[in-house]
């Protein structure tokens, strides 16, 4: 495997570190979390990571899972092409809405998965410059901004610097408590992209320039047009077997905390540590592992999904004294500094 830092790294081809700022009030000045020799961060760009995990895989693409049959022999998947595949373990890696969670438990997503009381808007913008160089020292990677006296808070991340080392796509969610979100009758389902724009501009008309600027500067066609609603999950417990999930697919969680990829990450190093060397025809084997497995995953992963979940419902309340985590760990005091870009040629 390639170096998996230099391979998606969102920051190439600038040499900054990864970086997450975080703005609450009450507190003076900048805390966050960054990466260092002692405590390394990934932030890895989602294209450059598939990339960098598919490496020599013959991976087919558009598979999808129709039906699984499984027992003490194997376990068998029927997709949508008409074809199909056997083996001796099915890992559910399919993400939230996972088709083979369903099968497994036979319960629909729609049973499972709960509601996150938050509206959002989302918006995308290339920045160049001195704009870009603004963003950066807010965050080098992300930043969050709570404003308890607007009711909202918000998040600006980097998608990924561009090879000109001047300029980078970024991204942001306003979001604010909204208990009636997933109604379908909601503004949101039906709002513009204007619209959702303008409402935006209005709520952050108050912050301080530095927080405004990435939504001035976002035009209404970087407005995501469908409505997004946060999900998450919590499941007591997995049958052991041949079919074992990770991933969404086992813990769906909100990305207040930077900890999904993380532990979707832990789980198949786990997976792939306490499968090893287990004879894939003994099933009595087979489930003792994937029972070890599952008990650890659920435990860790539920004790992520709350932790996600009561960050923002806990932004309002935070003192001074609050502990703060993001990507694992804790907060500390970051200085701001000024960047200085360097264009590539």
């Amino acid at each position: 495997m390639p170096d998996m830092k230099q391979a998606t790294d969102h920051l190439q081809p600038i040499d900054l570190p990864c970086q997450i700022g975080l703005y609450y009030p009450g507190r003076q000045g900048r805390v966050g979390v960054q990466d260092t020799p002692e405590n390394p961060i990934i932030r890895a760009e989602r294209l450059r990571l598939r990339r960098w995990l598919s490496t020599n895989i013959d991976i087919q693409w558009n598979k999808h899972v129709k039906s699984i049959n499984h027992n003490d022999q194997g376990v068998q998947v029927f997709f949508q092409d008409g074809s199909s595949a056997k083996g001796d373990i099915l890992v559910g890696a399919d993400g939230i809405n996972s088709v083979v969670r369903e099968q497994l438990l036979q319960t629909p997503s729609s049973a499972l998965l709960k509601t996150v009381p938050l509206a959002a808007i989302i918006g995308e913008v290339t920045l160049h410059g001195d704009a870009f160089k603004r963003q950066l020292e807010l965050g080098h990677s992300a930043y969050i901004y709570v404003a308890p006296d607007l009711g909202c808070w918000m998040f600006g991340g980097l998608h990924h610097a561009l090879p000109d080392g001047v300029s980078g796509k970024h991204y942001w969610m306003l979001m604010k408590p909204d208990p009636t979100v997933a109604d379908p009758n909601h503004w949101l389902q039906t709002a513009t992209q204007q619209e959702k724009l303008d409402y935006a501009l209005a709520l952050v008309a108050k912050l301080p320039p530095k927080f405004r600027e990435i939504y001035e500067a976002t035009p209404a066609s970087g407005i995501k047009q469908e409505s997004h609603v946060w999900r998450d999950l919590e499941l007591e417990s997995l049958p052991a077997g041949r079919v074992v999930l990770l991933g969404d697919a086992a813990h769906a969680m909100t990305p207040f905390r930077g900890e999904g990829g993380y532990n979707a990450l832990i789980d198949s190093m786990k997976l792939a540590k306490i499968l090893a060397g287990v004879d894939g025809s003994d099933i009595d084997a087979i489930k003792k592992a994937v029972e070890e497995y599952n008990k650890e995953m659920l435990e860790r992963g539920v004790e992520a999904v709350r932790a996600s979940r009561g960050e923002q419902s806990a932004q309002k309340t935070k003192s001074a004294n609050a502990k703060v985590m993001s990507a694992g760990q804790e907060a500390r005091v970051l200085p701001e500094r000024e960047i200085v870009l360097t264009a590539r040629g």
